[in-house]
């Protein structure tokens, strides 16, 4: 049953990468006449660059985990099979997610970076829902995200995720 989760989890994230694709083209084809792109644009741009680029990343650590659970070697990709304890760093209940990516006590920081990729990915700005994948339950869960500085996404199981 988790070959079936992880296929389904790497079935939602294709549209996700889709649509940036789409984005960054848009966004290429509007500079096509334009004499300079403005500062936003050039922001715009360089966080749905970073954004897609971590989606990939993403991508490419559950085609990974994926074939590892077809050779029955589940955990073997290198992501966590049981949830983060406080103490390791990794939950940002005790500290932080790196940079300024932080998380509650039941939030794993690989969740809370995927949380926060899909925001980029998929909202930008403002507040609107998201649909992020747990690499330690290996579920996709539903979070909202709210407008302004920092965001704050809750949602999943008691998870919350904080980020500019």
């Amino acid at each position: 049953m988790s070959l079936h989760r992880g296929l389904q989890s790497v079935a939602r994230l294709l549209p996700v990468l889709s649509l940036a694709a789409i984005a960054l083209l848009g966004l290429g084809l509007s500079a096509c006449g334009d004499s300079g792109a403005g500062q936003e644009e050039i922001e715009a741009a360089r966080k749905q660059g970073a954004a897609k680029a971590r989606q990939q990343e993403k991508i490419h650590e559950i085609e990974k985990e994926l074939k590892n659970l077809k050779k029955g070697k589940a955990g073997a990709a290198g992501g966590s099979t049981t949830p983060a304890s406080e103490g390791d760093g990794s939950v940002a209940g005790s500290g932080n997610c790196g940079g300024s990516l932080s998380a509650n006590e039941h939030t794993t920081c690989g969740f809370a970076e995927n949380v926060e990729a899909s925001y980029y990915a998929e909202i930008g700005s403002g507040s609107g829902s998201v649909y992020a994948y747990s690499p330690t339950t290996h579920e996709t869960y539903s979070m909202y995200c709210t407008a302004g500085s920092p965001h704050e996404c809750t949602g999943g199981n008691d998870a919350a995720v904080y980020f500019p």
